[in-house]
């Protein structure tokens, strides 16, 4: 496999793109083994030094790497920015300033780019149009704007070129994964590649997004405290999506929320039943809820925003998890490994050890630990156990839908844990379990 096989954009340009992302990889990747190798004939001390230090530059290369290529590799650095379950604060610190703070493109071009798209000059459409974004994000940037009837509205806009640019990353990230895989075995991100690609592309019709928040805004409509945007179809295109204007208070503003009044704990139920919700009783759910797109409204209300990443459940499939959750709940180990089974995972020797520690991952240590977010023990604990018992007996076969449940389980667990929230996961799942038995 070549970077960019197959793809057009075989230009001076892309290769510049795979070989700053191989840089990437490759420095990350090093520094990280040398310390592991070092640490066999040095203290801890200087060890924990040696991989603070390496931390933050990581952080920070991963940082400049993104900003600079843009694209698939800001989202990417968005995801990773949130996990401040799992990753070291170095990187939540630096990365997470990605959320909303991505270079916006000029004025003009977005201007331009709105008025080919609906085919009007822009004083048409709108009697105002910020200039100044509300946010930049790695595929598009969202204005301010307001109709000439007076209602406040987001404007979603697409770059372009983009579509372009994430096809030659999701093919330069392929090959260095690969290339990792095999001189890591236990560290394979291929699976998790080929999904983000597959639904990047999705990400990329902003028709199919506005069917996504239209769907999910009715199926929460009877909940007083949530809101998701409504969408003005006659103004949208594939590449352009205006929304109603919702305001709010990012969900991981602490001190935003304090200020306002707003209990935070509050905030951290609600999020919770709001995504039990989705996923236990609608099965289908916003599938990117990252700090960029939850706002709070004092009640406390949620925001929803960027429907673009949303998974629609099978019926089998969503019985499926609900028979997993309630089996991790029981903590019955022979039910957790047959609802897996039910699903469709398998395991190369057909034990079922591994799916036993992949519950873990998915739900079973909130459930034990009482946590809504794992605590460094619990991550210390995984980071060994888990890949040894994949080593020992991998999962050669996983449902795409299932990796969906997990990230959305992922980025909950980090809002979690910088809210510091105190909500225990099994009160607030077994109603849900209820209303489906």
């Amino acid at each position: 496999m070549t970077p960019a096989a197959g793809l057009s954009l075989t230009s001076a340009r892309n290769r510049r793109r795979f070989l700053a992302i191989a840089r990437l990889v490759a420095q990350v990747y090093g520094g990280y083994k040398t310390i592991q190798l070092l640490s066999k004939v040095m203290g801890a001390g200087r060890v924990r030094w040696m991989y603070q230090r390496h931390h933050a530059s990581s952080a920070e290369l991963a940082y400049r790497t993104a900003t600079q290529l843009q694209g698939l590799l800001i989202k990417a650095c968005q995801f990773l920015g949130t996990r401040a379950d799992i990753l070291p604060q170095e990187y939540i610190d630096v990365l997470s300033q990605l959320q909303d703070r991505v270079p916006p493109r000029p004025y003009t071009e977005i201007a331009a780019l709105v008025e080919a798209q609906l085919g009007r000059p822009l004083h048409d459409v709108f009697l105002h149009f910020d200039p100044r974004p509300l946010a930049a994000a790695s595929l598009a940037q969202v204005h301010r704007a307001r109709l000439h009837d007076g209602r406040e509205v987001a404007v979603k806009v697409q770059y372009r070129n983009i579509a372009e640019l994430v096809e030659g990353d999701i093919a330069n990230l392929g090959f260095c994964a690969n290339l990792l895989a095999r001189v890591e075995r236990s560290f394979d991100v291929r699976m998790l590649l080929r999904e983000l690609g597959k639904h990047v592309r999705l990400e990329l019709d902003f028709e199919h997004e506005a069917g996504n928040a239209a769907r999910i805004r009715a199926n929460l409509l009877h909940r007083h405290d949530v809101a998701v945007p409504e969408i003005f179809p006659e103004l949208s295109t594939r590449t352009v999506l205006v929304m109603e204007y919702l305001p709010g208070i990012r969900v991981t503003d602490v001190d935003a929320l304090a200020a306002a009044h707003i209990d935070k704990q509050e905030v951290a139920r609600l999020l919770t039943e709001v995504f039990c919700h989705q996923i236990l009783v609608d099965g289908f759910f916003h599938a990117d809820p990252h700090p960029g797109n939850i706002l709070v409204q004092p009640g406390p209300k949620l925001v929803l925003l960027d429907f673009g990443l949303a998974k629609d459940f099978p019926p089998a499939i969503a019985q499926g998890v609900v028979q997993l959750t309630s089996a991790i709940v029981a903590q019955d180990r022979d039910a957790i490994a047959a609802a897996f089974t039910t699903l469709g995972f398998r395991t190369r020797n057909g034990n079922s050890q591994s799916l036993i520690a992949l519950s873990d991952m998915f739900l079973g240590q909130a459930v034990r630990s009482g946590k809504a977010y794992m605590d460094q023990d619990l991550i210390e604990r995984f980071s060994e156990e888990l890949p040894r018992a994949l080593r020992d007996n991998p999962i050669v076969k996983a449902p795409s839908d299932l990796l969906f449940v997990v990230r959305v389980l992922g980025l909950l667990s980090g809002i979690g844990k910088q809210l510091d929230s105190h909500v225990d996961p099994m009160s607030v799942i077994l109603p849900f379990l209820m209303q489906k038995t």
